[in-house]
């Protein structure tokens, strides 16, 4: 175990740091690769680091989402399982940016970045503070809407199976989401399946048990 990466117990590392922290070996970057080789150090991508497995400190995959390609915020399928509308564990982690869409498969997991504009982007979404550091996440409503956004549904019979057969969400968690929000997002997004989206949630909001 790399002593001196176990004594500055931080999650994530860039190269500069590092540099930094090794400017007294006679090769800095040599050190580097080194630590690599024995697994002390992740390389992520360029220029970021996690700690190996060996140490018992951890990494947040929420917060280097907005370090490996930012900005950026956690949204579609990642941010539906996280806020539980969707059952199934989602293993990459999806985001959506206002920048060229982006895939990274990293030692960690993989990361994907959708476009949107900048204008989309920056409603319905929240700061959120941990102890591993931050990140940006769509509330349950942008995570849907974002979802259906990039779906390609001809018609608002369509988004009801889309919904509950598809996406498998419970009808009830459906209900629950915020309309007023939905409706305040779909007249931003400007396109037909975030108008079925509201008719379909109205619908479902006012059908009798």
């Amino acid at each position: 175990m790399e002593k001196i990466l176990y004594q500055t117990a931080q999650p994530y590392y860039t190269t500069p740091y590092l540099l930094s922290l090794y400017s007294d070996y006679l090769s800095p970057r040599d050190k580097i690769s080194t630590i690599l080789k024995n697994g002390d150090l992740v390389h992520v991508k360029q220029g970021l680091y996690v700690l190996g497995d060996s140490y018992d400190k951890y990494y947040s995959r929420e917060v280097l989402s907005g370090m490996i390609y930012g900005p950026s915020a956690i949204s579609l399928e990642y941010a539906l399982s996280y806020h539980g509308l969707i059952p199934e564990r989602v293993e990459e982690l999806t985001c959506i940016c206002f920048k060229k869409e982006k895939r990274f498969n990293t030692p960690v997991g993989r990361f994907s970045y959708k476009y949107i504009s900048s204008e989309k982007y920056t409603c319905g979404i929240k700061y959120h503070k941990t102890d591993l550091g931050n990140f940006f996440m769509a509330t349950p409503e942008k995570a849907l809407c974002d979802k259906v956004y990039f779906s390609v549904l001809n018609k608002e019979q369509d988004m009801s199976s889309y919904l509950l057969d598809e996406l498998r969400i419970d009808r009830d968690q459906l209900r629950k989401l915020d309309l007023i929000e939905i409706e305040r997002l779909a007249s931003i997004y400007k396109r037909k399946t975030c108008h079925y989206l509201v008719e379909t949630i109205s619908r479902l909001q006012n059908e009798e048990d």
